[in-house]
């Protein structure tokens, strides 16, 4: 009996496996595909963030610029000859920029900035608009607010508006400058940083507020409105 030899055509052991080479190649490809993934997520995220943030500030900022707009639109100066200080209105020029923290104080009626439940709301009331620090030490939109009568500018020494208890608004608001302006000069609005016009009321108020940064380290974001005051040229016949 003769033994045949069985022909064995299975190919090495290793036939068929990956290399070094190409399993380094994968592991690099996969990291490269995961790299841009997290930075694509991470870019949309971050956007995500900012739009969210601009929109909550533009928010604050829109009824706080609204608020002090309606305010200084009621502007109150009854028609007396030459102006009075009793109606006039005052600013306080600290700062430019982001760092500025302006006040802007005038005579009013009507709810604006006090809101309908203030019982002097209905007359002729002087109101303050600060930027300030409360008591958390967050800057911040300050608003004092004092009936006219008994306490006049310059007729009532013992009063001091200043130490009114403020109101501050709810707002992300991080700066206030103010610029006022009653006559044009070459065709360019001559703007002033401080109102020295005590017995006057300007015909025009340029408004720029400073919201928080959409992410720390950003500069703030930057909202301005020009109002015209209607009752302005009382005060100047």
């Amino acid at each position: 009996m003769s033994l045949k030899c069985r022909k064995n055509n299975a190919g090495p052991a290793w036939k068929g496996a990956f290399t070094l080479l190409e399993l380094m190649l994968a592991v690099a490809i996969l990291a490269a595909v995961t790299t841009v993934t997290y930075m694509v997520f991470s870019t949309v995220i971050i956007a995500w963030k900012k739009g969210m943030t601009l929109s909550d500030d533009l928010h604050h900022g829109d009824f706080v610029i609204e608020q002090l707009v309606m305010g200084l639109r009621s502007a109150y100066c009854p028609d007396v000859r030459g102006g009075s200080v009793q109606y006039g209105m005052q600013t306080e020029d600290n700062g430019d920029g982001q760092s500025a923290s302006d006040s802007i104080c005038w005579v009013k009626v009507g709810s604006a900035l006090v809101g309908s439940d203030c019982p002097f709301s209905g007359s002729p009331h002087r109101i303050k608009f600060s930027v300030e620090r409360d008591e958390n030490g967050k800057q911040g939109v300050a608003i004092r607010a004092w009936r006219l009568q008994g306490q006049v500018l310059g007729k009532d020494e013992d009063f001091d508006p200043e130490k009114i208890p403020p109101t501050f608004l709810p707002s992300k608001v991080v700066g206030f400058n103010c610029r006022t302006a009653w006559q044009k000069v070459n065709d360019q609005i001559d703007w002033e940083d401080e109102w020295e016009e005590t017995n006057r009321i300007p015909t025009v108020v340029e408004l720029t507020f400073y919201m928080e940064p959409l992410m720390e380290g950003e500069a703030p974001v930057e909202l301005k409105r020009a109002v015209g005051i209607p009752v302005a040229p009382l005060s100047w016949q």
